[in-house]
């Protein structure tokens, strides 16, 4: 019984771990606290993207290359949500001390100018269990489909509450 309910919070936990990495970075800006859910030596690979396929190694390199260009910080006082995530759909799988969690997102963002992306793909990341709990070793993002909506009206290309005039 102690096993099955340890498996079950596991479970939980690393939904939890994917739901926070997706808040945080529709957030925008929050760098290090994304950092912070990396291990040191983590890999992050985007496939599908209109860029082209792209990794990156080490919690560093995460951080300051693919956080900054991809959720770059917001003016001071700016609350508005620059990017929406929805995660669905997911398959979590424990064994001792690591995990995989292969789940859908759907995402809206903001390009300016009254241009939005609308965007749904894979994320699969693999944790591994340390004396925190647990912590990203690697997430794969792909990309399965991108659309450009260029007919929104400028004042909705955030989604949130526009600035006042």
């Amino acid at each position: 019984m102690a096993e099955r309910v340890q498996r079950l919070e596991d479970i939980e936990a690393i939904r939890a771990l994917w739901h926070s990495y997706m808040l945080l970075y529709d957030r925008g800006g929050a760098h290090e606290e994304l950092g912070r859910m990396f291990t040191e030596d983590a890999i992050l690979e985007a496939r599908g993207a209109d860029s082209g396929d792209r990794y990156w190694r080490g919690r560093a390199a995460i951080e300051t290359d693919f956080f900054r260009r991809v959720s770059p910080l917001r003016p001071a006082g700016d609350q508005r949500v620059y990017s929406g995530h929805h995660g669905t759909t997911c398959d979590i799988e424990v064994a001792a001390d690591s995990a995989r969690l292969v789940g859908r997102f759907f995402e809206m963002t903001g390009r300016g100018q009254g241009t939005l992306l609308a965007i749904s793909g894979t994320h699969t990341l693999r944790c591994r269990r340390e004396s925190t709990g647990w912590i990203i070793q690697s997430l794969t993002i792909e990309i399965t489909f991108c659309a450009q909506l260029d007919t929104v009206e400028p004042r909705t290309a955030f989604l949130g509450k526009p600035p006042e005039a």
